[in-house]
């Protein structure tokens, strides 16, 4: 073996036992390359483990992204929720992933096939069920709704293929070249006007973007000594302006492009040509004798560990908690020229407290109109959950990638969506909502105070994230390929109708499963919860000419169903 090979196959099973991952070594390559491609988006790691795609009729695909700016729609629902115009970005990322010792013509094939069928508008998904396995169809539903409002509005779209390979090298000859030429050209008829890229990564490629690590400490350079202020022994702050082209700068990762991972903690992402960005946009590429920080309300910052030499100012774990619209706006309209005299205003606050950095985001947007939901995570209820998660070993993520940041293992991090869905499949037996519209559970007050309750035993919040965790690595053991894609929207179902098999009950409540020990949930519970399943399916599809497997998994009929078989397995 190879000394990329001998060190790449190290790094995996460093990633392996670091995010304490029980994958086989296929599954386990998947999601090490996964990782490392999308480092430059900054994906929580469930995003990525939620892309997975792979199986029998995939069509070639093994991971099937799709990015509207920085969100990840997970429902043809969601996408009500974004305002699409000119400004909108999205990025749909098809990519296969093969523990293989070479780049093979057949992978690339596979999606010259596949590619025209699933982006074929006039395909239903009936038709696509027949051909491909319910999670490619589910993805593909929701991409081409994506690419028809992001067309329609005259956003940019990129389309990227991605074939990543365990080959020492990437070594390919003229057909290889042509067929992935000829995958290009499709795509390029398809999506008219999109950019494609098509990219392979052996493993010399894979080792070089596992090395590239984002810079945690970054530099920003006053136009002047700041103005440095502290307040008893609570925190310091620095207060000054940037020249317009340094915070340009500031803003650029190691693409060129944006830093998305500075606004982690900003309550929402750029909003493209709104009045207000668009007044922002001409007061940038039209100087007057009007200095910038005059007209608009300045950034704020929280970070951590200052040092300020000169007027550079130092510091970690940076994030813009506010005036995201205004550094998008100099991101992109601003020329970066340094002879530029005007400047934005900063403020950095060095603060590591928690409670008040989420006090600092809430108080620093409160001037705007902003839906509650967006703010939940600030919320008492997730704070006591996310402490009495911290005791029991595990992390609650009330704020996207704060954990992964940190380095704690991918398996013991659950976000507050998550969450949500755990308890509303298993305490309340709607596992239909949790597929069907799954951030109404965050974004509806009714739902979200049934959910989240300082009423309730937090121990029910770690365990319904637990047992939906143990019901996902029993999904992935199943051998038997028809079923396995036959319960691929039916994860969460598996997970409540197990916690029923391991209880001895049809019904659940809160008090039933605190009382549960975690490791009970054994393979003969979930072989028992997977064949009820299995029988409730084939004989819904019976009963039900016309259902599919994609609309049965978000429907209360379906769940009334299963519910009623499992009530014939228990006396209560």
């Amino acid at each position: 073996m190879s000394n990329n090979k001998i060190i790449l196959n190290g790094c995996i099973e460093k990633f392996k036992q670091e995010n304490e991952l029980p994958s086989n070594d296929s599954e386990a390559f998947e999601l090490f390359a996964m990782t490392q491609l999308t480092k430059v988006n900054d994906l929580a790691f469930e995003d990525i483990q939620n892309s997975i795609v792979d199986g029998s009729n995939d069509g070639g695909i093994d991971s099937f992204l799709i990015i509207v700016n920085d969100f990840i729609p997970e429902t043809i629902e969601d996408l009500d929720e974004i305002k699409f115009s000119r400004k909108t970005l999205v990025t749909i990322i098809l990519s296969q992933c093969k523990k293989e010792n070479s780049f093979k013509e057949s992978t690339i094939d596979k999606l010259i096939t596949s590619l025209p069928e699933l982006f074929n508008l006039e395909r239903s998904e009936d038709a696509l069920l027949v051909r491909f396995n319910p999670d490619v169809v589910d993805k593909v539903l929701i991409a081409r709704e994506v690419w028809k409002k992001c067309t329609i509005a005259g956003g940019q779209l990129t389309v990227s293929f991605n074939y990543c390979s365990f080959a020492e090298k990437v070594e390919i000859n003229q057909a290889f070249i042509s067929k992935a030429d000829q995958l290009k050209a499709i795509a390029s008829r398809l999506f008219v006007g999109a950019r494609i890229d098509y990219t392979n990564f052996s493993s010399e490629e894979l080792l070089r973007l596992y090395q590239t690590q984002k810079s945690l400490r970054l530099s920003l350079t006053f136009k002047e000594n700041p103005l440095s202020t502290s307040y008893e022994s609570f925190g310091i702050g620095y207060v000054g302006t940037v020249k317009l082209g340094e915070y340009k700068a500031f803003l650029k990762d190691i693409d060129d492009t944006i830093r998305e991972d500075l606004f982690e903690s900003n309550i929402r992402h750029y909003q493209g040509s709104v009045d207000v960005n668009e007044k922002i946009r001409v007061t940038i590429e039209d100087p007057s004798d009007e200095d910038f920080w005059w007209l608009n309300n300045g950034i704020t910052i929280i970070a951590d560990n200052p040092s300020l030499v000169g007027t550079t100012l130092s510091i970690d774990n940076v994030q813009i908690v506010n005036g995201l619209q205004t550094s998008y706006s100099i991101f992109l309209h601003h020329n970066g020229n340094s002879e530029d005299s005007r400047s934005v205003l900063v403020k950095v606050v060095i603060n590591d407290n928690k409670t008040t950095i989420d006090h600092i985001i809430a108080s620093t947007n409160s001037q705007n109109p902003v839906s509650p939901s967006l703010l939940r995570a600030t919320d008492d209820v997730q704070r006591e959950i996310e402490l009495f998660f911290q005791n029991e070993g595990f992390f609650y993520d009330r704020r996207k990638n704060y954990y992964k940041n940190q380095g704690k293992p991918a398996a013991k991090i659950f976000g507050i969506q998550t969450n949500a869905q755990a308890i509303e499949a298993i305490v309340f037996s709607n596992p239909h909502i949790t597929r069907s519209k799954p951030t109404s559970l965050i974004k509806d007050d009714a739902a979200y105070n049934r959910i989240f309750n300082q009423g309730y035993n937090y121990r029910v919040y770690l365990l319904c994230c637990l047992i939906a965790q143990k019901s996902a690595e029993y999904y992935r053991t199943i051998q038997d390929t028809a079923i396995r894609n036959k319960l691929s929207n039916f994860k969460l179902h598996l997970a409540r109708v197990a916690t029923s098999f391991l209880l001895g009950k049809s019904t659940t409540s809160i008090q039933d499963i605190i009382s549960i020990d975690i490791t009970d949930y054994n393979q003969e519970i979930f072989d028992q919860a997977k064949d009820l399943i299995n029988v409730a399916i084939e004989d819904y599809l019976t009963a039900n000419t016309g259902a599919n497997l994609i609309n049965m998994a978000k429907i209360k009929q379906f769940t009334d169903f299963l519910l009623a078989k499992l009530g014939e397995n228990f006396t209560c």
